[in-house]
């Protein structure tokens, strides 16, 4: 049910005013009187509704009638309903209009001719969601069994360093035995037995850049797939993967469909970042760069980001939650609850851009003005964690932190879910909490657009709201969650959605082609509109002074005095006679920015920029400036890899066998003695001292220990050499020896 204090119920009955209309002809004067009759009934029985509000007397808020209608929003209930969304944005999902023609074959999922491949950023144990969603992904597209089949390519954080910074106590020897790990999560925590065991598993080398927290792919990634599999290719975040990624074939010329999904707004976290004013617009030119080279169909989970590629791109939900959630919340409708009344939570990282200021903040506030004490547990982790609690302490908000937790380990502990974030692209933890038949108190903002539709959900755009959706979970009982609620917020129906959400119709693949040009709108230029008006008036008298000017030249040049021959007379008038009417208003507040190319001569412009770029022997310098560090040495890791520089001992042992390792150790440890052996000849022949000798390289009874042979070190030439004297076989040693001898 609607509840009688939002602004959207006047929107929606004059939505059906101008339906009621229509279907009676609204030019008739009889459907008029009709539809004004059927109004002014509905709004007399809102009215009759409103009447039953709470009172706020009893705990320090009162607002009555008169207050809320001055309000863009106001504090009534009733105490069969729930507040909804009170945001003018449309609770639809799909921003895109209806397919009117069937999709392109090669865009079809469900094609049992296609394989199907998603790339993610990260891996479990990492809990995080471009490693949990995009595996949960993966393993429902399976259960369809409409597919050729399905693969999911992994990061593999080959550095142990990495992996104990990503995955804490979690490490792992091998890719088979985190594969394990993986299955084991599928088939246990997920409940997809089926799917643990079918779906094929990749895995590509990744470090992590650790100034960003991030994994990022060394080598070339497109190499790994087979031509036979590479039918549809699923980025999940396709500017993280494409930012440093190094050399080799782009993915659209691999694969015949090219589908990314936007999970993050960077644009959003650079201008929280020190020099935003220079961070943030490179950083959304990076953002559409990567989206528009690398993928032909764009989606993007809800409405909080910018645009990338307008042609081409669609706002759709396409995650779910695991049917854990869905279990618990049918399980808490089943009987009389347990869970105390006054139960309030939230789950989520300790940083401050996910609103945990600005949630202190409004439980100061609701204990200041409605005298509204709440006890908030706080679950989860984070870098801010010590200034959270430094925060709460200091403005005496009743707020436990109480560490990391599974939040379906929360379903019969708390009632209220509390999430201040609007750095969200689409927060994952709302849907698991509505899943679990919980009230969620929530911005009203873009990300959380999907989420209004379910009765439970209570949004709030301003300090009152918040104190009055707070005020109301605590004192009702949530709404039992229908099994088309459940469905909606289900992996099956994300799935369904995502499929719908990849398809490309002709009509949309035409409007890539077009000859008019691109708009890319631009932030505005003058944000203060009086500002705006005192320019414009500016702009407008210089504009006006100017044509003065241009009349005064054109009075010269008819003058019977002027000496300039006719024909230079008549193209000077050409050039005077010429007016650009430019608004400057639209000028000031929304400029765009207008490109002379297509949409698709734009993308294939953009992709090969980045092929010069990425591939030219200053790609590594360009990746490493653009602060990619270690991660950013592409070109440098696949020679290396190439050289055998580096060979992981484990690896090696369990794909060729463990005799078979040490036979290529013997081999090179013969090699590295003929190398050194080779070396103190070639020392002695120029009768070099020992003192000369430790002078340079520590003396010739160490030469294995100064790293001579070590990984990336050049080696010393002397005068009677073109090249160091190194037995066949050497340039293995010295990368693999040490790795394969421990």
């Amino acid at each position: 049910m609607l509840s009688p204090g939002t602004l959207d119920w006047e929107v929606r009955v004059e939505e059906w005013r101008r339906t009621i209309e229509e279907y009676y002809d609204h030019n008739s004067e009889l459907a008029s009187k009709k539809a004004n009759k059927f109004v002014a009934r509905v709004v007399e029985t809102n009215r009759r509704k409103r009447s039953e509000t709470y009172n706020f007397s009893n705990c320090g808020y009162v607002q009555d009638e008169s207050e809320s209608e001055n309000n863009d929003a106001y504090v009534t209930f009733t105490s069969s309903s729930t507040t909804i969304n009170t945001s003018p944005t449309s609770s639809s999902v799909n921003s895109s209009p209806p397919n009117s023609s069937p999709p392109l074959p090669h865009t079809l999922l469900l094609s049992p001719s296609h394989h199907v491949t998603i790339v993610t950023s990260a891996a479990l144990p990492w809990m995080t969601g471009t490693a949990v969603n995009p595996l949960l992904r993966a393993a429902y597209l399976l259960a369809r069994k409409d597919f050729k089949g399905v693969t999911i390519m992994l990061p593999w954080l080959e550095r142990p360093e990495d992996q104990q910074s990503v995955y804490g106590n979690k490490a792992f020897k091998s890719r088979e035995e985190q594969e394990a790990y993986v299955r084991n999560w599928l088939k246990v925590d997920a409940g997809l037995p089926e799917a643990s065991e079918r779906l094929k598993i990749c895995w590509y080398d990744a470090w992590q850049q650790k100034a960003e927290n991030s994994v990022y792919s060394m080598g070339d990634i497109t190499a790994l797939i087979p031509n036979d599999e590479a039918d549809i290719c699923i980025l999940e975040e396709p500017e993280h993967l494409n930012w440093y990624r190094a050399p080799g074939e782009s993915w659209t010329s691999k694969f015949d469909h090219v589908v990314g999904i936007v999970h993050t707004n960077y644009f959003a976290y650079a201008l929280d970042q020190p020099a935003s004013i220079v961070r943030a617009p490179a950083m959304r030119f990076l953002c559409s760069w990567m989206v528009r080279a690398h993928c032909h169909k764009v989606v993007k989970l809800s409405g909080a980001l910018l645009e990338f590629a307008e042609e081409k791109e669609v706002v759709e939900n396409v995650h779910g939650v695991r049917k854990t959630f869905l279990d618990v919340g049918r399980k808490v409708q089943e009987g009389p609850s347990s869970i105390p009344a006054d139960s309030v939570y939230f789950i989520g990282k300790m940083l401050y851009s996910k609103g945990i200021g600005t949630l202190v903040d409004l439980l100061s506030y609701a204990s200041s003005t409605a005298n509204l004490d709440v006890t908030v547990d706080m679950y989860g982790s984070g870098p801010d964690l010590e200034g959270c609690k430094s925060l709460a302490s200091k403005t005496d908000t009743r707020v436990n932190f109480k560490g990391p937790v599974d939040h379906s380990e929360l379903g019969f502990t708390h009632k209220v879910f509390v999430n201040p974030s609007t750095s969200e692209v689409l927060c994952t933890t709302i849907a698991e909490a509505l899943a679990m038949g919980k009230f969620v108190v929530c911005a009203s903002h873009p990300s959380n657009d999907f989420f209004t539709r379910f009765p439970n959900c209570l949004p709030y755009s301003n300090k009152e709201e918040f104190v009055g959706n707070l005020y109301y979970a605590l004192t009702h009982d949530p709404e039992p969650m229908s099994e088309e609620h459940l469905r909606e917020l289900s992996w099956e129906a994300a799935t369904e959605r995502f499929v719908k959400a990849c398809e490309v119709t002709q009509e949309e693949r035409d409007r890539w082609i077009v000859e008019d040009g691109i708009r890319v709108k631009m932030p505005s230029l003058v944000r203060d509109e009086t500002v705006r008006k005192e320019f414009k008036e500016v702009l407008e008298r210089s504009r006006e002074r100017y044509r003065n000017f241009k009349n005064r030249i054109r009075d010269e040049l008819d003058s019977p005095l002027n000496p300039l021959p006719r024909s230079v007379k008549e193209k000077l008038k050409q050039e005077l006679d010429r007016k650009l009417d430019l608004d400057f208003e639209r000028i000031l507040s929304e400029p765009e920015l207008r490109l002379q190319l297509s949409p698709a001569e734009l993308d294939k412009s953009l992709l090969e920029l980045y092929n010069q770029v990425s591939v030219s022997p200053g790609g590594d310098i360009l990746r490493v400036i653009g602060g990619g560090t270690d991660v950013g040495r592409q070109n440098q890791y696949i020679q290396q890899k190439s050289q055998g520089v580096e060979v992981d001992r484990p690896r090696f042992e369990q794909r060729f066998g463990q005799r078979a390792a040490r036979g290529v150790q013997r081999v090179l440890e013969d090699n590295l003695a003929r190398q050194n052996k080779a070396f103190a000849e070639n020392l002695s022949n120029l009768n070099v001292g020992d003192n000369e000798v430790g002078g340079r390289v520590g003396g010739t009874s160490s030469l294995n220990s100064v790293g001579l042979v070590g990984v990336g070190r050049r080696r010393p030439r002397f005068p009677h050499q073109r090249r160091p004297m190194i037995p066949l076989g050497g340039f293995v040693g010295g990368g693999c020896a040490r790795l394969l001898m421990g």
